[in-house]
């Protein structure tokens, strides 16, 4: 596996770079190892890793059995004696007689962005002056030396020097390959569904959640609930935000807008391509709190068949210096899911504090928005207007805006039956258990009403007939 991610890493040495940086996630790291070391050996190539966690330099192989290390003693003797700092491994990979390729894990910190921290900003430039140095030192010797982390960012100073890789998620062709071999008896059918589950975790992720989920005996069927279940959980702790599958109750009112989205549904087909139709670039939505914006998304995602995440866009700011790496992520995330819905709730109260990270944070999004090939629809939800950027309110950014006010008689008669039939039979498979003249004067009683207060109206209504019905003579155990 990571079949692409080797092929780049050693185009860039055949190229001569003598640094490079390899963005990997951590629960990937064995594998990466393994193949990275795997590579060297046909290719008659050392491999040594150095960590910073123990400052100790091993060389890599692979057999049978995995990864094997072995301590260079050579480094030991001459950093017990010259221990003046955790970075003594720089110098010597500069001078030493060995050669291959030297990996370097845990050093990306300080090659970031200059901080006011006196210690640290010395610490880092003499770590970019020597690597710099030792690229160098090393322009005719078969040395190469590959940082390796899980946020791969360097600063613009250094950045031209270190060409990155980043290790993408994987496609649904490399997660079916994969599949096809631990769960070998399984059909071709079985393997697709599965594969789907999977989409957008990384080969280990898919691995622990199969792991997890077949400690005993269960159906494929059963496999793709669970791995779906413990990718939800997933995305929610790295990413922080909600993985919804498309919903399969009744939306009520926005119809407007339903019959909008009935429209981009018809844009995600063969033929609309054939004719060079594409989805609106972004969906803004526009109105004051409770008036079911966020239902809106979900109407969109029952009415389209598509996932739905949420994302809260304020929450990037609470990121700092690593709200871009996170945002980087989640668009990464997003365009290798792709068919999808990504809902950006109170996308304003990004931008009310008019600072660089959020103009930067925008700068990125208008970027992906106007780039990217996924088939993914943009919705974002906005209180006031006034706060958002005027260059995302252009043509071209966020093509379609909608105002989500208070829902109108007929709204509000649609949304009571819902909730209604969940508690009355009588408004079921299309029933109605009242009269015009009641309809009128409950739709009178409730004209300021919004979907979330309706649903609350009907659900007290429930639990005070359930008290009338039985009092306080019921047994808490029935």
């Amino acid at each position: 596996m990571n079949n692409e991610l080797i092929k780049q890493i050693f185009r860039l040495i055949k190229l001569n770079n003598k640094l490079i940086a390899v963005e990997s996630p951590l629960q990937e790291r064995v594998r990466l190892l393994i193949n990275l070391a795997s590579e060297c050996q046909q290719y008659n190539i050392n491999c040594y890793l150095w960590t910073l966690e123990d400052d100790a330099l091993h060389q890599l192989s692979t057999n049978e059995e995995g990864l094997t290390l072995q301590r260079v003693e050579q480094y030991q003797a001459i950093a017990k004696n010259r221990r003046e700092h955790y970075f003594e491994i720089l110098r010597f990979w500069k001078t030493t007689d060995l050669q291959g390729i030297l990996i370097l894990e845990g050093i990306f910190p300080w090659l970031g962005e200059a901080t006011t921290d006196p210690d640290f900003f010395l610490t880092s430039e003499w770590i970019k002056s020597a690597l710099i140095n030792l690229k160098l030192y090393n322009c005719n010797a078969n040395k190469a030396a590959i940082l390796l982390g899980s946020n791969a960012t360097v600063s613009s100073d250094i950045a031209p020097e270190v060409p990155t890789v980043i290790q993408q998620l994987p496609a649904i062709e490399e997660i079916s390959s994969y599949l096809a071999q631990v769960l070998p008896d399984y059909s071709h059918s079985d393997i697709h569904a599965t594969a789907i589950a999977g989409l957008g975790m990384y080969l280990a992720d898919i691995d622990y959640g199969i792991r997890q989920a077949i400690v005993d005996e269960i159906t494929p069927d059963e496999l793709v609930e669970r791995l779906s279940a413990y990718k939800i959980e997933l995305f929610k702790r790295i990413y922080n935000i909600q993985f919804l599958q498309p919903p399969t109750t009744p939306i009520g009112g926005l119809e407007l807008m339903q019959s909008a989205f009935k429209t981009y549904k018809r844009l995600f087909t063969t033929l609309a391509k054939a004719y060079n139709l594409r989805l609106p670039k972004g969906i803004l939505l526009i109105g004051p709190p409770g008036t079911g914006k966020s239902y809106s998304a979900k109407a969109s995602s029952a009415q389209l068949g598509l996932p739905l995440i949420i994302l809260e866009w304020g929450s990037f700011r609470s990121y700092g210096n690593l709200a871009e790496y996170k945002l980087k992520n989640l668009l990464a995330l997003v365009d290798r899911i792709s068919r999808i819905i990504l809902y950006l709730d109170d996308f304003d109260k990004g931008f009310a504090g008019e600072d660089d990270l959020s103009k930067r944070l925008a700068g990125m999004l208008l970027t992906w928005m106007q780039e990217r090939t996924s088939e993914v629809l943009i919705i974002a939800s906005a209180n006031n207007i006034q706060w958002l950027p005027p260059e995302l309110t252009r043509s071209g950014r966020f093509d379609e805006i909608f105002k989500v006010d208070l829902p109108n008689y007929g709204e509000r008669h649609s949304i009571f039956k819902i909730h209604l039939a969940k508690f009355d039979a009588r408004f079921r498979n299309g029933g109605d258990g009242y009269s015009e003249e009641e309809w009128k004067r409950l739709l009178k009683a409730t004209q300021r009403c919004v979907g979330a207060e309706i649903q609350a109206i009907v659900e007290r209504a429930a639990v005070s007939t359930f008290c009338q019905m039985f009092g306080d003579d019921i047994s808490p155990l029935q």
